[in-house]
């Protein structure tokens, strides 16, 4: 009877080693909505949201946090997505102080010549150790926008041009 047990639990064990469940290929999508009202009616300035992004991105994440880390009266939203090649990117928007906070969020990235999207100058930068690019931009309105990931360059400018104010 042990041996048969044995046997059942090793070839299950084995079942679920060699062939993969079905939500590890693709990622699960999910909807922001929810955290962009909140952020739109929390944070005391203008929240800028994805809003042309191909169909092919896939919203995988999404947080609201008010205080906490960045300090009181803060609001900051992080939302990632999954790219067409699999990668990730993800926003992060804050009226956090400016300089730790891109800090954090590009892991001490190595800043690179700014480049203009949208007529908006931004500050790119890479951490090779974490095969890490961003975008970092802060607004005349104290508002900080760090698009960050493993996704391209180009990725990264696709999801920084797609930026527009939620309504």
């Amino acid at each position: 009877m042990f041996r048969a047990v044995a046997t059942c639990v090793l070839l299950s064990a084995a079942a679920l080693v060699i062939v993969p469940p079905e939500h590890a290929s693709a990622p699960v999508q999910i909807s922001y909505r929810a955290d962009l009202a909140t952020m739109t009616r929390t944070a005391s300035f203008q929240v800028l949201a994805p809003a042309a992004l191909p169909r092919s991105w896939t919203p995988v994440n999404s947080g609201v946090a008010v205080g906490g880390a960045n300090g009181a009266g803060t609001a900051t939203w992080r939302l990632s997505f999954a790219t067409p090649s699999g990668t990730f990117a993800a926003l992060e928007e804050t009226n956090a102080k400016a300089a730790p906070f891109i800090r954090r969020m590009t892991n001490s990235g190595t800043i690179q010549p700014p480049v203009t999207i949208n007529g908006r100058s931004w500050t790119p930068s890479v951490t090779a150790a974490r095969d890490q690019r961003s975008l970092a931009t802060t607004t005349t309105g104290g508002v900080t926008l760090v698009v960050t990931g493993n996704a391209s360059a180009a990725q990264l400018r696709t999801l920084a041009a797609a930026l527009r104010p939620a309504s």
